[in-house]
């Protein structure tokens, strides 16, 4: 009665405090939850204290952010977190979601272990329509027009656009002048686009444009007009603020997808205008040889397999060499899918665009913990076997990355030191300080990195410098065409100049013979290469080298 009583007095505070919205209290002693009648009513739960075996409330959670919420919980109930402020979809009394931001904080008992969870629920799918700095439609209001668009069936354009360097903007200028810059922005798409379709601001200093009565060339020439724009400068506190902005688009018609594949296709076609086309409109048009359509059921699929703890991947393994004896010294992970569809789908047709989508963390754990429990069984008969693991751009900034780490180590018995994390690519697009700070943790606590690609994309030789490596990969194009010149000299100075600096060199790309006798003559440790061996499973691995 006691703690009923301590549990009923923290809610009672709560909602005070609360100002009209919903409060639920969690008493972890007594496994008893208490939900503000309304919140009972518009979640449609069995009453207003429930027990936990009762009702799983994971189940009230949409799948797709399900992973993150139980990540959250278990940082909770463990200690870990003392406060928390997120937001997730939750299904209500009729069977749709909502986004529903739930804050709050941990209340400790004498041993310092969490006695009670509590906090306000805010509805933010029905409260916040209206972004209060643009007066214009905001994210929530997006991806419900976007889902009815998809569930209708409508051949619509959507676009996203976005201010560069807009933290830069703020810092100089303050948040106020900020906040001028992202109202003239709204007013100048209006202007162009307000006719024709639904302009929405979205996190940060992006938009979202929908429209069913333009086509894509359509869209493209009006975004190019809002560019030239923003270059020309907009009036800001009686200044011009000359902008650079960055813009993706997506044609879309009726199919077997959701919101959410549209806007990581939208997303990827974003990223790839701000960091590769210095801003031109790119038109997400499908993997390669498939168009939009085929591409975006392709993704929707993935994201489900995603969604049923990753079915239908699988792991295969490259081994990679020791460059003078040629013997086995590590493996690569690589990703296998199978659809009874599309068949066996190579990770180049989804893996580029879900490496922004906050799902692919899941996928990364996934595969983390799939190529430590494949280690293992190496490890008995080859103790010093490294595994190397690709690492994606979410995947590396995540907050909880060191925890998953450990975690995964200790069910396992996996060692950090026998493991090296392959840095692709886009991972080159993170901050640069960021980077290095999380790189440097990672070789703190035992695990080697590697650069992939090294020699393309941005700044190589800075990163070399900045993060020191354990190990590079140089770009496979540099390799298999070895009888150019360029090449050959490229390949020569990228291995002196990474050996001088003291991290080893992997050749990838190892096709025939003839290549491998000529990179020998370079100062490289690893190589690897159909010549050696394709991809193969775990058991052909132990059979073939150990």
């Amino acid at each position: 009665m006691e703690h009923r009583k301590i549990l009923d007095d923290l809610f009672n505070a709560y909602t005070m405090i609360g100002r009209g919205n919903y409060v639920s209290v969690y008493d972890v002693t007594g496994d008893v939850s208490r939900f503000s009648p309304a919140a009972v009513e518009l979640l449609g739960l069995p009453g207003e204290y429930i027990t936990g075996g009762h009702v799983n409330w994971g189940n009230y959670v949409h799948p797709e952010d399900r992973f993150v919420y139980s990540r959250t919980i278990k940082a909770l109930l463990g200690g870990e977190l003392q406060g928390y402020d997120m937001s997730y979809r939750t299904r209500l009394k009729d069977g749709t979601y909502a986004v529903l931001r739930y804050m709050g904080a941990v209340i400790n008992d004498a041993d310092g272990k969490p006695d009670l969870i509590g906090g306000i629920i805010i509805n933010e799918g029905l409260t916040e329509s209206t972004d209060p700095v643009t007066v214009l439609r905001n994210r929530y209001g997006f991806f419900r027009d976007l889902a009815a668009a998809v569930e209708l069936k409508r051949n619509c354009v959507a676009m996203l656009c976005g201010i560069n360097r807009m933290n830069q903007i703020n810092e100089e200028h303050g948040y106020a002048f900020g906040n001028s810059v992202l109202q003239q922005t709204g007013w100048l798409l209006q202007e162009v686009l307000g006719q024709d379709g639904t302009i929405y601001r979205m996190n940060g200093a992006k938009f979202a444009f929908l429209t069913e009565s333009l086509s894509p060339e359509e869209v493209a020439a009006k975004y190019e007009k809002i560019r030239r724009a923003a270059q020309a400068g907009l009036p800001v506190e009686n200044v011009r603020k000359v902008l650079s902005i960055n813009g993706g688009m997506i044609h879309f018609d009726s199919g077997n997808y959701d919101e959410r594949t549209i806007h990581s296709c939208l997303n990827f076609a974003y990223q790839e205008s701000k960091f590769y086309h210095n801003g031109k409109l790119v038109n997400y048009n499908g993997a390669i040889g498939m168009n939009t359509h085929e591409s975006l059921e392709l993704l929707a699929e993935v994201r489900d397999c995603i969604l049923m703890d990753c079915e239908n991947f699988s792991l295969r393994y490259q081994p990679v060499l020791d460059a003078k004896t040629e013997r086995l010294t590590s493996m690569e992970a690589l990703l296998c899918w199978h659809s009874e569809r599309f068949g066996d789908v190579p990770p180049s047709a989804y893996v580029p665009v879900l490496e922004r989508d906050y799902l692919f963390e899941e996928l990364g754990y996934w595969i983390l913990r799939r190529a430590m429990e494949d280690g293992m069984k190496i490890l008995a008969r080859k103790p010093d076997m490294m595994v190397n693991v690709n690492i994606s751009p979410a995947q590396i900034v995540d907050d909880f990355l060191f925890e998953e780490i450990d975690k995964i180590s200790a069910s396992t018995g996996f060692p950090p030191e026998n493991l090296c994390f392959e840095l692709t690519q886009s991972c080159r697009l993170i901050e640069p300080d960021i980077l290095r700070r999380i790189v440097h943790a990672l070789k703190d606590k035992g695990i080697l990195c590697l650069i992939d690609d090294f020699g393309s994309g941005v700044a190589s030789i800075d990163f070399l410098r900045d993060l020191s490596p354990n190990f590079i990969k140089l770009e496979k194009e540099y390799i298999t065409n070895m009888n150019d010149a360029g090449n050959l000299q490229i390949v020569r100075h990228l291995s002196e100049l990474a050996a001088e600096l003291g991290t080893q060199v992997c050749l990838k790309g190892i096709e025939n013979a003839t290549i491998r006798d000529e990179v020998k003559k370079f100062p490289i440790t690893n190589v690897q290469g159909h010549y050696y061996s394709e991809a193969i499973t775990l058991d052909e691995i132990i059979k073939r080298y150990l």
